[in-house]
């Protein structure tokens, strides 16, 4: 299951501020703890800043990469210009995801050249020029669709991943249920992954953790690959390591008892030995 860490996000007062003080300490204190919780990879999204979005993301990859020089990136923008720029900057040694292209051919035309130059992911949105689906089957059909493009512009299928769209249950109870029928339904397509940007489901609710939690333990059990989280909930992280561990995905349990002993299942460390 990969983790990718969602803190470092402009939309965040805190973090908008952090980067608008040219804080590095602070930023990268935020990577460096989503790392160490379990985070594989570190989100990165300058979009709601001071208007700067491409010095501003190249500047908080730098931060983080100079810190973190293993660090895999997950750059997440709606501005091609700021991919190209934050792809451009990156020097580490991990690897990188683009967020996201979408089934609008525009969008496609910009970035897929981009993912292939930089030898990058993809997170590829189910969505239309007519907008989000409602069902589980246009989901899938979307994901085809996008999944024919890339296949013709040489793009790897097995680097593809796809996000169904999690939408808020809050207002729209059905299309929980929507999302986790599309999961089989789109990886039975190729070679690819699914992924999801899991807080959407809580919005509007109170005890969020608590709905995020129990979200992904039913969308691993659907075959979900990846999520974009906070590696900082403990009771979310704790459900991860717990599902994988039931569903068989965690041989001999060696990931649970080892996040057990590191006190990353809301307990306090033990002593070995």
């Amino acid at each position: 299951m990969l983790i990718i860490g969602e803190r470092i996000n402009s939309t965040r007062k805190g973090i908008r501020e952090m980067i608008a003080a040219r804080d590095a300490g602070a930023i990268l204190n935020e990577a460096v703890s989503q790392a160490r919780a379990g985070a594989q990879f570190i989100d990165v999204n300058c979009a709601v800043t001071s208007g700067e979005e491409l010095r501003d993301i190249e500047w908080v990859i730098g931060v983080i990469q100079n810190g973190m020089p293993g660090v895999s990136i997950c750059i997440d923008s709606p501005d091609h210009l700021a991919i190209e720029r934050a792809l451009s900057a990156y020097k580490g040694t991990g690897s990188v995801i683009i967020n996201s292209i979408t089934a609008e051919e525009s969008r496609c035309s910009k970035i897929l050249p981009l993912a292939s130059k930089y030898g990058a992911k993809l997170i590829a949105l189910t969505m239309g020029e007519s907008g989000m689906p409602d069902t589980a089957v246009e989901r899938a059909a979307i994901a085809k669709t996008i999944l024919g493009r890339v296949k013709a512009a040489g793009f790897p299928e097995e680097a593809l991943y796809f996000d169904p769209l999690v939408r808020p249950v809050s207002t729209e109870p059905g299309q929980a249920k929507e999302f986790l029928d599309s999961i089989p339904l789109i990886r039975a397509i190729g070679n690819v992954k699914t992924i999801c940007g899991l807080s959407n489901i809580s919005f509007g609710l109170p005890n969020r953790s608590l709905i995020n939690a129990s979200f992904l333990a039913m969308a691993i059990e659907r075959g979900l690959d990846a999520a974009i989280v906070d590696p900082l909930d403990s009771r979310l992280m704790s459900s991860l390591s717990a599902s994988r561990a039931l569903l068989g995905l965690d041989e001999y349990c060696g990931d649970y008892i080892r996040a057990f002993r590191e006190g990353r299942l809301g307990n306090k460390p033990i002593e070995i030995g």
